[in-house]
């Protein structure tokens, strides 16, 4: 690693490196002429003669001792050098009276050639880099720091060694300077953006400080883009048209939801039936939670929304409504949905967003599960891994096969340190929503059958004792009014929230898992939490702030992993409950200005953690009292990167069975791993084939279309990164939140890319292009361009084709019955095919 210095902006500089090809030294470096076109012509007869011996490009540069970059640069220079020099001796020679054939005697050259040059005009290639060349320099000029990166080339229509040719050029001549500096992207702090600036500026801490003001060629507003807005000022409500629904009415039951009158032009979803959303009202004031519509007879007279809160009545209106932020770009403290203002609308998530999410079950859920359950899970999980790895060993084209490969080795070490396992088919995440006409041990989940048994776990995930049983009922009328085929919500009744952990419908969701065979196992609550939820409000209720955020997540892990610890254990019912109960306390802490170390002593928690996470460090050697399991200590420990990363050295002394599985599935993927590697290091590239790319020109045309279009996004996204750090550093506050903090980067980031317009374009191959793929019609090195910018997924299917299950005739006999009433699950039923299957086709 280079060395790094940290500086506000969130910048970090490494090194800077100075780029320009100095091409020997003197005037004429290569030859001895008193012309360009002698010492050119000389570089370029020793490059042909190297070349005629049969020298590749690589050992011809070490020949002529510089890179494969530079090699090529100084060509493309060399020969428009020569290109002008011939142009210009021509012209010179047809002024002084000779003829072509004197001409082409005296400079040695074609009667041919000096018909082409003999013109009063410029010829267009120099008409051409005297533009490249005065782009760059306004650019500059206007700007102070051009970024000169990958893809800049392609605002300008030339190809990459030209565009550095003339880069270089003006390094050697004209005093510019080249510098590369790197940027720890805020998104992922683990990868940086590195960005090659060029500047008149030779000092690399004077290019550091101003990063936020490198630019590409593309135009820029005076003020860098600040007075562009990611979210349009939101339309108010006025509070008339609001009918708080109060605790004492019923409006605990649905807490977190927003009750639409339909019809309403300023309260229209669209196409949804349903959207987490932020409403402004009155003033200054917001509604946030679920939208959806209800009766119009549920209205009174002249109200257009319903709140569900758990405030009493006579709650004044700014304890009711939450406050908004003294920010235009974020009145509500969340990230609006591009082009999710509709109305008084602001949309967080829409009906369909919660339908990509993770389907995976959690350590922290599976590892409070039977022993069996998790073997099976495991072992499942595992083999998916391997399934994965062995299609992708045997793809024949061996620049998708390395691609492939390497991403998929990549993921491999998220997959050990989180120890996430595949769910039980048809698990997946679901927005809740509330409805006090469905019983208490009843689901209206229309991806799942009638009857069918399902359970919900929802994270932080406690024990057994949070996951309630239900069936499955879809149909109750007012349910599939609410929210019709939903493809990624549910309604339940507010009883089934309050076991979990006392969720609410404002947005949250859980994880629906089949369990008509009662793999997952689950409890009654805990006898000692009934009534804590109220009791905790009153017991440790204070008048004055008791924890700052970056505190509370710091609590809620040493507690979430303590509970972890003590199932896996064995820990007795009661002792978790006074672990569970601290949780609830340390979880609203800071909402409700809750005593979280008065619970801690209470509740007994310093002597939880001596009984059950007492253990000798495997790294220090000394006594500790921290996660005691390999499942509390995964993230931290786990490095299957690191070749002498041994997984045994983290199962605690009590050595149980949930942890051995979790070692033996940790070292089944550190294997994987290593096997990927191997084959990665052993594929070679491929040869480029002329005449395949000849019978397939239009599939190539296209490609590089597609290709050129996706990397002109480089300049723009490099910039983002420059413009995103400078914003959230400049809005970010020493009592800022880890939420908070986090919600400025994603807004930072979202901002910056809307101001620059970058917008990441992936390539859509066709089945023809990818017939052309295939032929070896694409060099590999433009192979990698695309692979790099195109949808995985995308090209793994390409290269693997899997059966069609969804014929034309399935489609439109799918869409018949889901026309006519029938839930996916029914209509997947009937067609033989899975609930995912129909919804693919048909949405």
């Amino acid at each position: 690693m280079y060395p790094r210095r940290h500086s506000k902006s969130g910048f970090q500089e490494e090194i800077i490196k100075h780029y320009g090809i100095k091409r020997k030294s003197g005037r004429y470096p290569w030859g001895s002429g008193q012309d360009p076109y002698q010492s050119e012509n000389w570089f370029l007869g020793q490059y042909e003669k190297l070349k005629a011996q049969g020298l590749t490009e690589k050992e011809i540069a070490n020949k002529l001792k510089m890179n494969t970059t530079e090699l090529r640069n100084n060509i493309t220079w060399a020969r428009k050098e020569q290109r002008e020099y011939l142009s210009n001796e021509v012209n010179r020679m047809v002024n002084e009276g000779m003829s072509n054939t004197d001409i082409s005697k005296q400079l040695n050259v074609s009667e041919a050639t000096v018909r082409n040059y003999r013109s009063n005009k410029k010829p267009q290639s120099q008409i051409q880099w005297e533009g490249i060349s005065k782009a760059i320099q306004n650019g500059v000029e206007n700007t102070g720091y051009l970024d000169v990166g990958v893809g800049v080339e392609r605002q300008l229509g030339v190809s990459r060694t030209k565009f550095n040719a003339v880069v270089n050029q003006m390094v050697k001549d004209q005093g510019y300077h080249i510098h590369e500096i790197y940027i720890k992207r805020l998104s992922d702090p683990s990868k940086y953006t590195t960005v090659k600036v060029l500047s008149k500026e030779s000092d690399k801490s004077i290019v550091t400080k101003n990063s936020e003001k490198i630019r590409h060629l593309n135009s820029w507003s005076d003020d860098g883009g600040e007075t562009i807005h990611n979210i349009r000022a939101p339309q108010m409500v006025d509070l008339s048209r609001v009918h708080v629904r109060y605790i004492e009415d019923g409006g605990g039951d649905k807490d977190g939801l927003i009750e639409l009158r339909p019809g309403v032009s300023d309260l229209d979803l669209g196409t949804s039936k349903y959207a987490q959303v932020r409403i402004g009202v009155g003033k200054d004031l917001f509604m946030k939670g679920m939208a959806a519509y209800s009766d119009a007879s549920e209205f009174p007279p002249g109200k257009d929304i319903i709140y569900n809160v758990t405030k009493s009545r006579g709650t004044p209106n700014d304890k009711v409504f939450k406050k908004m932020k003294d920010d235009m770009d974020n009145p509500f403290g969340a990230n609006i949905k591009p082009m999710g203002q509709k109305g008084a609308l602001n949309l967080i998530n829409d009906e369909g967003d919660w339908d990509t999410w993770s389907t995976k079950m959690s350590s922290q859920f599976l590892s409070k599960q039977p022993v069996s359950l998790v073997k099976e899970r495991l072992e499942d999980t595992y083999q998916r891994l391997k399934t994965e790895y062995d299609e992708l060993s045997v793809l024949t084209n061996p620049v998708v096969k390395k691609h492939l490969i390497d991403s998929f080795s990549d993921g491999l070490d998220s997959k050990a340190k989180h120890l996430k396992a595949q769910g039980l088919p048809n698990t997946k995440n679901y927005v809740i929503l509330p409805s006090t006409e469905i019983k208490p041990n009843e689901i209206y989940a229309p991806r799942y059958k009638d009857g069918e048994k399902v359970v919900l776990v929802r994270h932080p995930h406690g024990g057994i004792f949070e996951i309630p049983d239900l069936v499955v009922n879809n149909k109750l009328p007012s349910a599939r009014k609410m929210i019709g085929n939903a493809p990624d919500a549910v309604v339940i009744h507010p009883s089934v929230a309050e076991k979990m952990s006392g969720a609410d419908f404002d947005g949250d969701t859980a994880l629906v898992i089949p369990n008509n065979q009662g793999k997952i196992k689950t409890s009654r609550s805990l006898q000692g939490l009934k009534g804590w939820s109220d009791e905790m409000m009153v017991k440790y209720k204070r008048d004055y702030p008791t924890i700052k955020d970056r505190t509370k997540q710091i609590q809620m892990g040493i507690v979430s992993n303590l509970i972890t610890d003590m199932t896996i254990k064995g820990a007795s019912q009661s002792e978790l409950a006074r672990a569970v109960k601290h949780s609830m306390v340390v979880i609203d802490s800071e909402k409700h200005q809750l005593d979280y170390k008065q619970s801690a002593v209470d509740n007994g928690i310093s002597a939880l953690r001596r009984k059950y996470q007492t253990h000798i460090s495997p790294d220090t050697g000394k006594k500790s009292q921290a996660a005691s399991t390999l499942v509390s200590r995964s993230k931290n420990k786990i490095d299957i990167s690191n070749p002498d990363f041994n997984v045994d050295r983290y199962v605690s002394e009590s050595n149980t069975a949930v942890e051995n599985l979790y070692a033996g599935y940790v070292k089944n993927v550190q294997s994987l791993k290593n096997q990927a590697l191997k084959t990665s290091q052993s594929i070679k590239k491929p040869q480029y084939s002329k005449e395949a790319a000849q019978v397939y020109a239009p599939e190539v045309k296209s490609l590089n279309a597609k290709l050129n279009e996706a990397l002109l996004n480089a300049p723009r996204e490099r910039q983002a990164q420059l413009m995103t750090n400078n914003l959230y550093y400049t809005n970010l506050t020493p009592d800022m939140d880890k939420d908070d903090k986090k919600k400025l980067k994603t807004r930072s980031l979202a901002r910056a890319r809307a101001t620059v317009g970058a917008k990441k374009s992936d390539i859509k191959i066709t089945d023809r292009e990818w017939e052309a793929i295939q032929a070896r019609a694409i060099s590999s090195t433009k192979l990698e361009q695309i692979l790099n910018n195109t949808d995985t997924d995308h090209i793994k299917e390409l290269a693997t084709p899997r059966q069609i299950s969804m014929t034309a005739s399935k489609i439109s006999r799918a869409k018949g019955l889901i026309n006519r009433g029938y839930t996916y699950a029914e209509v997947a039923e009937a067609l033989g095919v899975s609930t995912s299957a129909i919804r693919n086709a048909i949405e």
